[in-house]
Formats: structure tokens, C-alpha cells, sequence
């Protein structure tokens, strides 16, 4: 494989980010897309764009002939018997939760169960869940070994007559586990079972022939295999899908309408109410033709150097404990580093340019198995090369040697609403003089760091459940105290040392001021002066931003309380 050449063909990678090219090991989350995919989506908005099916002018029969060749496709791509077999969805989670409503609801009977295993993501549990409650059945979870595999011998316990879902994944997008489905399907198939199978991580590492696996339903995302986002697909067995009523109605899944009933349409138009992605779909199927012309052979052999190289750099490293080691694994790599919370880990790699996915990474059932908060994910694409794997590994390195801080090292203090720098004698202004000269992201971040360090502990008696923060990737908690002019004082901690260091400047900027000062002051436009604008924005996990929404709660309350 000339990487190089591979390389050049994904815009994204070209790029710069905090003055150091990318490194781009978030590829479990989403992938990149190749310069074909935007122009093949680019081309449909200029010159193709209309509506399909039943449209009577050229642009909708180009558009209708050009999707539904996107269809055939995908058909090829996994080898399905049909094209009618081939449902197209906004991704593998809204795939599920059709095939929970739609195939599942109608079939469970109250003491059916549904057999789930503990890798599971999120969306391959909340739908089975939901459908349990509504029907009466049974979740039971195949459970697994300390190192990430499934435990077979309980899997063979679980299943029994009364299965009649088993809904596993293809691979782990937390650990990176490759499942033996062909294995798992024949023995739930052979008591009768129907199996589904959540291949969202696996189309784009491995070759997949849905006729050979024997599933019954197989679902995929578009944007894991280097397509657009908002497009997916669910593949399912003809005889199963014709038996299946509608999930969602509408347009284009009806034959007739009238207010006496209505007929639906045939497969696959009866699960695509409305207006479909068309986009999407032509941008996937560009991507299908893309990864088509590689050998996919050569792309899995050099994902396994990358990922034998990353474990080899990274278990030399000091702390470094990776997270499960599978028999059999795709190139994903969660791991902890002893010292740091994995928040911080993922920031300080950010600032080197180097892009990892940190959290639960939507599998809480998962880490609550391995009894831990969450992990740092590194995960390799085609398109990585051995050098992006050793500057992760300098750069994890590096992070390592700079060691932790303990409760110890904290400023020493007989109230944590009391406290220098946080307390009287810091503001807005003398934070803002002090980090605005700062023009390189490494100094600005230690400087943060180092507020977080002189941000008093709380001690474990104050870290309940009653201040904590709910919607932060990592622990956080609040308290506050109003003073005798009505000032509020507020303290904070968390668990994550950048988190600290944010809840210093927010400290700093808030603490001693009147409630309706607090909700007049332009937090905004106090972070964007300080270039930190980034952590106030509204993605999952941010614990800042929740922090700042419970201050402003507090502000609201101190508002509307009675005078003594």
C-alpha cells in the first residue's frame, strides 16, 4: 500500500491543529472522509439534487437512478441476496431501535428473554431495554473475562428456549474485542434465536459477508466507513422484513392512502418514510467504491503493525495500563495512565495535536464491569502511519513524566471558601492579565494546571452525591455560601486537573459577587478572552459547562429567596 499516496486522498489530514499536524486516532468514533466522498456529496447538491422516486423530470430520474445504484451497492459490499434487503437508516442506532419495534415488540412475550453481552455499546442496550418494559421480557448479559473476550461457557449457559433475541456487536468500540459471531450465530440460531449484530466498528476493519455470518439483521453507520454522517444501513432477511409492519409512516412508504386504511409499499421503501439522505447515500456508496479499490488484505495487515507498534511504545511507558488485551482485536487501544484522569490525558495530547476519545465512550455497563470511570481511547485507520504511532507515544510519554498531583500538594486552607488565590483577593481582571500575554497553548495550559493545583480539596465527607455535578465526563462538585452582605462564595473541585484549573477561573471571576452580577457577567466573553471558548461548548461530558450552570442556579435561588 503506498500510505503516502492514501494519505494525500483525506483532506482532514493535511491540517494543522495547536500548530502541530494532525494526528488523527479518533477513527472508532468517526473516520475521516476521502476527497472522492466530499466531491461525490458536493457534485449531488450542484447538479444532481432533486427529489427520488416518482419524479417526472431528468434531475429525479439521474438522482432516483444514482440512489438506488447506491443501494446495489451496499448489496455487493456485504453480500446480501437482495437489494430489497438493504434498508437505508440515519445509522446503527436508529437501525436497532427499528428492529426492536418493529421485528421485536410484536414477537416478546412477558418471560422471553432478550440476550445481550457486556460490550455492548449504549445503542445496542437502551432499545432492548425500552422493548423490554413495553412486552415483559427479560434482559440477560453474556458477561466476559478480565482481558475483554466474551465468556463462551456462559454464553452456552444463558441460551436457552426461552431466547429470542441475541443482539451482540461485531466488535467492541470500547476494548476493540472481535466477537466470533459466525460461531455465536450458529448456536443461537440453532435453538431458534433471532440474532443481530451491530457491525458499526467492524465494516470498516473487516470484510463482510452477511449471507456466510447466517444473521438475520446486520447494521452499519456510514460515517465509520468514511462516508458523510446521517447515513446507515440495515440489512435483514427478506422473509423477516416482509413480516415486519412499518416503524415510521409517511411518504414514500405507502402504496395508498385513503381515510379508510392505507397499503404500504414493498421492501425496501417501506421502512424509508420521507424524504430520504440521498446525499449520504451516494457518499457512501463513493466510499464503498473508494475502500473497494484498496487491498483490504494490505489495509488490515498494516492496521495490526499500528497497533502492535502503539502497545509496544506505550507499555514502556511509566503508568501506562492498557485496558483489556483480547484474543482477537481490532486496532483500538483503551488504556489509563495511573497519574492522570483521562480528561486531562486527551486535552494535553490535544495540545500537541494528537485527536483521542476519552470518557465511557457510550458503554457505562462496560466500565462499571471493569470497575473503572472511563478510558483513553486511541483508535488507528488505514490512513495512520507508524509515525503518528510514536508521536502518541512521545507525546503520552512526555504527559507520563509530568507527573500527578495529590490532596497533598493542594493549598492548605480551614475553608475552601476562604481560600487565596480563589477568595478575595483574585479577580477577573488579575486572571485575565495573567493568561491573555500567554500566546502559546502549552503555557496557558500549565498556567491553568497550576491554578487547578493551588484549588483547594475538598475532603471525601464533602464529595456526596448532593454537590455533585451531573453531565461532567469527569467527578465535579459545588458548594456555596452566601456572606453577610449577600455576596455569594462558592468552592469547587473535581477529579480532573484541567477541570480544576477552569473552576479556578471561573472561582476567580464569580466568587464575592452580588446574585444578579453573577448572571450578568459575561462568562462568554470572558472565556473567549482568554482563547478557552472551546470547553463552553455544549458537547457531552462538559464539565464546565455544567459547573457555570450550577452557579447560575445558585444566583437564581439566592434571587428568589424570601428576606429574612
Amino acid at each position: 500500500m503506498d500510505l503516502k499516496s492514501v494519505r494525500k486522498q483525506f483532506p482532514a489530514l493535511q491540517q494543522q491543529i495547536n500548530s502541530q499536524p494532525l494526528v488523527y486516532l479518533d477513527n472508532a468514533a468517526t473516520s475521516q472522509k476521502p476527497e472522492a466522498v466530499i466531491r461525490a456529496v458536493e457534485q449531488f447538491y450542484r447538479q444532481q439534487n432533486a427529489n427520488v422516486h416518482r419524479g417526472a423530470h431528468q434531475l429525479s430520474e439521474q438522482a432516483t437512478r444514482l440512489f438506488e445504484a447506491a443501494r446495489t451497492e451496499v448489496k455487493a459490499f456485504i453480500n446480501a441476496a437482495a437489494e430489497q434487503e438493504i434498508i437505508w437508516t440515519r445509522g446503527t442506532t436508529e437501525g436497532i431501535n427499528l428492529i426492536a419495534q418493529s421485528y421485536a415488540r410484536p414477537l416478546l412475550q412477558p418471560g422471553d428473554e432478550i440476550l445481550l453481552t457486556e460490550l455492548e455499546h449504549h445503542a445496542n442496550i437502551v432499545p432492548w431495554q425500552i422493548v423490554a418494559e413495553q412486552t415483559g421480557a427479560v434482559i440477560k448479559v453474556v458477561p466476559i473475562h478480565d482481558n475483554g473476550d466474551l465468556n463462551l461457557p456462559r454464553f452456552a449457559e444463558l441460551l436457552n428456549e426461552r431466547t429470542r433475541i441475541f443482539s451482540l456487536t461485531h466488535i467492541s468500540n470500547a476494548l476493540g474485542t472481535i466477537t466470533p459471531v459466525a460461531g455465536l450465530i450458529r448456536q443461537a440460531k440453532s435453538i431458534g434465536a433471532t440474532v443481530i449484530v451491530d457491525g458499526a466498528q467492524a465494516v470498516s476493519h473487516l470484510e463482510i459477508d452477511v449471507q456466510r455470518l447466517g444473521c438475520d439483521f446486520y447494521l452499519f453507520s456510514g460515517h465509520k466507513l468514511f462516508g458523510p454522517t446521517g447515513i446507515g444501513v440495515l440489512y435483514g432477511r427478506q422473509a423477516l422484513l416482509e413480516a415486519m409492519p412499518p416503524w415510521q409512516s409517511g411518504g414514500e412508504m405507502i402504496r395508498k392512502v385513503s381515510f379508510s386504511g392505507t397499503e404500504y409499499n414493498d421492501l425496501p421503501f417501506k421502512f424509508e418514510a420521507g424524504t430520504p439522505n440521498i446525499s449520504g447515500a451516494l457518499g457512501l456508496a463513493e466510499a464503498i467504491r473508494f475502500l473497494n479499490r484498496l487491498d483490504r488484505k494490505a489495509l488490515a495487515h498494516h492496521e495490526r503493525a499500528l497497533m502492535s507498534k502503539a502497545v509496544e511504545l506505550c507499555s514502556a511507558i511509566p503508568g501506562f495500563t492498557r485496558i483489556g488485551n483480547p484474543t482477537a482485536c481490532a486496532s483500538i487501544l483503551s488504556f489509563q495512565l495511573i497519574s492522570h484522569h483521562q480528561q486531562d490525558v486527551g486535552l494535553m495530547l490535544d495540545q500537541q495535536g494528537i485527536a483521542v476519545r476519552t470518557g465511557h465512550h457510550c458503554a457505562m455497563p462496560l466500565m462499571e464491569r471493569l470497575g473503572l470511570p472511563g478510558t483513553v481511547r486511541a483508535s488507528f485507520a488505514f490512513y495512520n502511519s507508524i509515525e503518528d504511532v510514536e508521536r502518541f507515544a512521545k507525546a503520552l510519554s512526555l504527559i507520563a513524566q509530568g507527573g500527578s498531583f495529590s490532596t497533598a500538594d493542594t493549598a492548605p486552607t480551614q475553608s475552601v471558601f476562604d481560600s487565596s488565590p480563589f477568595g478575595r483577593e483574585v479577580n477577573d481582571r488579575d486572571i485575565l492579565a495573567k493568561l491573555t500575554p500567554l500566546k502559546n497553548w502549552n503555557d496557558r495550559y500549565r498556567e491553568i494546571m497550576l491554578l487547578g493545583k493551588r484549588l483547594p480539596s475538598f475532603t471525601a465527607t464533602m464529595k456526596s452525591d448532593t454537590p455533585r455535578i451531573n453531565g461532567c465526563e469527569s467527578d465535579a462538585w459545588v458548594m456555596v455560601e452566601k456572606d453577610a452582605d449577600g455576596a455569594l462564595w462558592f468552592a469547587a473541585d473535581s477529579d480532573a486537573r484541567i477541570i480544576r484549573g477552569l473552576i479556578a477561573l471561573v472561582l476567580a471571576a464569580l466568587n464575592g459577587r452580588q446574585a444578579q452580577e453573577i448572571l450578568d457577567f459575561d462568562i462568554d466573553g470572558y472565556f473567549e478572552q482568554l482563547q478557552l471558548s472551546r470547553h463552553l461548548s455544549p458537547s457531552r461530558g462538559n464539565g464546565l459547562k455544567a459547573i457555570i450552570e450550577v452557579v447560575k442556579h445558585h444566583a437564581h435561588d439566592a434571587l428568589n429567596e424570601s428576606p429574612v
